[in-house]
C-alpha cells in the first residue's frame, strides 16, 4: 500500500489533526518538543543521553545544550554522546525559528541540508566515517565506508553500507548529486501538487532521504531535520513518538523505503494528534 492508499485510509485521523490544530497554537506547542525531538534523534542512533527536566519552552538553545544527562544506572557517557545530542538540539532550535519565518514554504536548500549534516556529526565519532580510509568500528554511526577523506557536508565518494540493513543497495556515489537534485526537484513538486497531506508528505521525504543515504555518515539524524524542517513550515508540532525504541523506528523506515509505509505514517500520526489532544484538554481545564 504506497502514500496515497495510506492518505485515503487514515482520512479520519488525518482530518481529526486538522481540526484540532486549527484551533491551537502550533507554534507554541513545538517549543517544548524541539529538545525532546532531538534526543529522540539521537536515541535512534544508539545515544544513551537523556535531557534534565527543564522548562524546554522557555530555556535557550544554549543553555539547552548543556542541560544533558543519563537515566540508566551503568551507561558510559561519551564526550561523542553529549556532543552529538548537544548539536542536535542546537540544529533543531534553529531549525525551529527559520521554518517559522517561512511558513508555509517547501523546505530546506540544498546547501542548508549539508550545513544541517554538517552540525549533526561535527566533534563525535561520526567524523570517522568522513575521515579515514575505512570504517568499520561501532563509533563510526555504524556504516562501512571506503576511500579517501571527504569533507564534512559533502556527498560520499565511495559505496556505502549499514548495519541495520546490510541488504540494503544504496545510489553509487557517481549517482548521488543527480539523486539529491531529484530529491529536492521532487519535493518543491509534492508541495506544489498538494497530492499529499503535509505530514504523510513528510514520511516519504525522511524515507526518500535515507535511500539515498548521501552522507558517509549522519543520514538518520539529517533526514528526520528535514522532516522536522517541513512539518514546522506546514503548522505542525515535532513528531516525538512516546516509548520508540529503536529497532522499532529502524524497522518502519525501513518498511517505508520497501513500499509498505502504513505502519510509519501511522506512529507518525498518532504521535501528532497526542500532543493536540494533550493541549486541547488542558486549554479546557
Amino acid at each position: 500500500m504506497g502514500y496515497v492508499d495510506v492518505q485515503r485510509k487514515l482520512t479520519s485521523l488525518l482530518d481529526e489533526i486538522d481540526h484540532l490544530r486549527a484551533r491551537l497554537p502550533a507554534r507554541d506547542l513545538g517549543k517544548p518538543l524541539v529538545a525532546e525531538y532531538a534526543q529522540q534523534s539521537v536515541m535512534i542512533e544508539n545515544n544513551p543521553l537523556r535531557l534534565e527536566q527543564v522548562d524546554l519552552a522557555s530555556t535557550s538553545s544554549s543553555e539547552l545544550a548543556k542541560l544533558v544527562s543519563t537515566t540508566a544506572a551503568g551507561v558510559n557517557v561519551t564526550e561523542s554522546a553529549t556532543n552529538e545530542l548537544q548539536n542536535h538540539i542546537i540544529a533543531s532550535q534553529w531549525i525551529a525559528e527559520n521554518a517559522a519565518a517561512k511558513a508555509g514554504t517547501a523546505g530546506l536548500c540544498e546547501a542548508e541540508v549539508r550545513d544541517l549534516a554538517v552540525v549533526s556529526v561535527v566533534n563525535t565519532d561520526s567524523e570517522a566515517a568522513y575521515d579515514t580510509w575505512r570504517t568499520g568500528s561501532t563509533t563510526a554511526g555504524g556504516n562501512l565506508v571506503w576511500g579517501s577523506r571527504v569533507p564534512l557536508g559533502e556527498y560520499r565518494n565511495l559505496p556505502i553500507s549499514v548495519r541495520s540493513n546490510r541488504l540494503r543497495i544504496f545510489p553509487y556515489p557517481q549517482e548521488v548529486p543527480a539523486c539529491m537534485q531529484r530529491f529536492f526537484q521532487w519535493r518543491d513538486l509534492q508541495h506544489r501538487e498538494r497530492a499529499l497531506q503535509p505530514l504523510i508528505l513528510a514520511c516519504q521525504m525522511t524515507s526518500y532521504f535515507v535511500l539515498v543515504h548521501p552522507f558517509p555518515d549522519g543520514n538518520g539524524r539529517t533526514s528526520r531535520m528535514v522532516k522536522q524542517d517541513y512539518l514546522a513550515r506546514q503548522g505542525y508540532v515535532p513528531v516525538v513518538i512516546r516509548d520508540l525504541k529503536r529497532e522499532d523506528y529502524l524497522r518502519m523506515v525501513d518498511g517505508a523505503g520497501e513500499g509498505k509505509p502504513e505502519e510509519f505514517v501511522i506512529a507518525v500520526l498518532e504521535a501528532q494528534l497526542a500532543v493536540l489532544h494533550q493541549a486541547s484538554t488542558r486549554l479546557e481545564m
